[in-house]
């Protein structure tokens, strides 16, 4: 009878404690769930300003059926006194080395590639990416397509198949 009334406290100690663990999560959750959504939506802001300079968002659309992209973002914004128009693509995706989210922007009157934004940047040579391939790429140093050994070539190649998909989504909505 002992061992019963024993298996029984600490079943129901450890239970008990499960509860707790479980509240206090979901009290953290609720108390961060709208500052999580509100930073997520300046990193891709911030992205958008970093690739259009002073690009407004004038409408977002969900994507499916890509491999990498997930929203698109139609972008107004001005070169010179000219106003432009773009579109931003948010990626995202993984490989061995971690998650990559980025954001390609495309101009609509060229229909080509401007430059891209690093929302997370979770790989193991996170650094080595972004100095000796996303870097040279934003400033035109560097091919996207065809020049992705750098160090991190397979967190290159993998940025290089999300851009890739990005402008597929792009043409696509350019053919529209």
């Amino acid at each position: 009878m002992s061992n019963t009334k024993k298996y029984i406290l600490t079943g129901v100690t450890l239970g008990s404690i499960a509860a707790v663990a479980a509240g206090l999560i979901a009290v953290t959750n609720l108390i961060t769930e709208k500052k999580i959504i509100q930073n997520d939506i300046d990193a891709v802001n911030k992205g958008i300003n970093e690739i259009f300079e002073s690009g407004v968002v004038t409408s977002e659309e969900s994507k499916s059926g890509y491999d990498y992209v997930n929203y698109c973002y139609n972008v107004t914004y001005k070169k010179g006194e000219s106003e432009m128009h773009g579109y931003a693509f948010r990626c995202e995706g993984s490989n061995m080395y971690g998650k990559i989210s980025l954001i390609a922007g495309f101009d609509e009157t060229t229909k080509s590639f401007i430059s891209m934004y690093l929302v997370k940047n979770e790989q193991t040579y996170a650094s080595t990416l972004v100095e000796k391939y996303v870097n040279p790429v934003n400033e035109k140093q560097k091919d996207y397509e065809t020049d992705v050994s750098c160090g991190a070539t397979y967190g290159a190649k993998l940025v290089r198949d999300m851009i890739n998909d990005a402008k597929k989504a792009a043409n696509d909505v350019w053919s529209k």
